[in-house]
């Protein structure tokens, strides 16, 4: 019985490992797609996170006009996921991008996009944008709204 614990215990330490290892290197393919961006414009990026569903996260390389110059978009649930060339909004103005084109895209992707004009405005206005809630914030604040409500 002993054995088979530890043995428990050293699988879930190595699957551990290899998802740092793979997160690692999802975040190094972010890094390297955003510095090559950045190093020729602005950026704006665009998230879309999803606990279990898939995630998307948009770099958008604008010129001083708030044109669309290049996207690349992440999209997967897995730390497999790298950025591939989305062209569908390049050419659109940032923050004009109209119904017709977002109802071509997913809704992650569509959140994403909004998302990214969010932040944009946020930050044309000299704010600073909202730092995102991990998980167990999420997990947090909706005990904490539940606990809340059966106060009343």
């Amino acid at each position: 019985m002993g054995q088979l614990i530890l043995f428990v215990l050293g699988l879930v330490a190595i699957m551990f490992i290899l998802q740092s290892l793979l997160g690692f290197g999802q975040l190094k393919n972010f890094n390297e797609n955003y510095n090559e961006m950045r190093s020729q414009s602005k950026v704006s990026i665009g998230r879309s996170k999803g606990l279990v569903r898939t995630g998307v996260v948009l770099l958008m390389r604008i010129d001083k006009n708030q044109t669309i110059i290049e996207t690349r978009k992440m999209q997967g649930t897995t730390v497999f996921a790298r950025f591939k060339n989305f062209n569908m909004i390049d050419g659109k103005q940032l923050l004009k991008i109209d119904e017709e084109t977002l109802s071509k895209v997913d809704r992650f992707t569509r959140k994403a996009i909004k998302d990214a004009q969010h932040t944009y405005r946020i930050i044309q206005a000299g704010g600073e944008p909202p730092k995102p809630t991990s998980p167990i914030e999420k997990l947090l604040n909706l005990f904490k709204k539940k606990g809340e409500v059966s106060r009343s």
